[in-house]
């Protein structure tokens, strides 16, 4: 049995070695003042975590992998929760403001140069088996205001759900108040602006709308 398949079968024995690898040998950088970071058994390779506030939690569960990732939080009582057996490449995690979550659930892969940004109290949500390629952006807000002519703001932020098992295209951008449902795909270069309730379905174009209806994926070319 290789030593992959020794840490599957029993993570918490490797536990100890994992983090001095992270803090040793990984090349990273923590600044996380009086802050919390929960690690099980990961790998950290060239990650940088910056935290300016105070209450934040980030919880990563046994066997995800980082490579070269970058995590940044501006604000208080934020929480970045990560599940078993994910994998992040050139990702960015992004959190401004106070009360804000990113949540990714298990087995979820990101193929490289993707950020999830959540501000103004807003959340994050992926389930479980996911597939992100790169070039992609998630975000619950716009950064700046829109105001009507009376000077309201009339561009709240709002919460991104990504449901289990859907796969990102390429270049594409999930924003504020999308739901992507079960087993769907987003096609390359689409921009989500809105609810898709239905499962099962690819979604693309520019605003993106469902074109194909009754489809699954899977990540093996059978």
């Amino acid at each position: 049995m290789n030593i992959v398949e020794n840490i599957k079968n029993n993570p918490s024995k490797y536990k100890l070695l994992t983090n001095i690898y992270n803090y040793t040998v990984g090349r990273n950088k923590f600044n996380i003042r009086n802050n919390k970071i929960n690690l099980n058994t990961v790998l950290l390779q060239k990650v940088k975590i910056d935290i300016k506030g105070k209450n934040n939690v980030i919880f990563v569960d046994d066997l995800s992998i980082f490579n070269n990732c970058n995590i940044v939080i501006f604000g208080n009582n934020n929480n970045i929760n990560i599940g078993k057996m994910c994998y992040f490449k050139d990702t960015e995690f992004w959190i401004e403001d106070d009360n804000n979550s990113i949540t990714i659930k298990d087995k979820t892969t990101v193929a490289g140069e993707t950020q999830f940004a959540a501000i103004e109290g807003t959340s994050i949500s992926v389930g479980n088996d996911c597939l992100f390629s790169s070039g992609i952006n998630i975000r619950t807000g716009d950064s700046h205001s829109i105001l009507d002519l009376k000077g309201n703001r009339i561009n709240p932020s709002k919460n991104v759900m990504i449901k289990d098992h859907v796969w990102i295209g390429n270049k594409s951008m999930i924003l504020k108040g999308s739901i992507i449902s079960n087993d769907s795909i987003v096609s390359a270069g689409a921009i989500v602006t809105d609810k898709f309730d239905e499962s099962n379905v690819v979604i693309a174009g520019v605003p993106a709308k469902i074109i194909k209806r009754d489809i699954n994926w899977n990540k093996e070319r059978i």
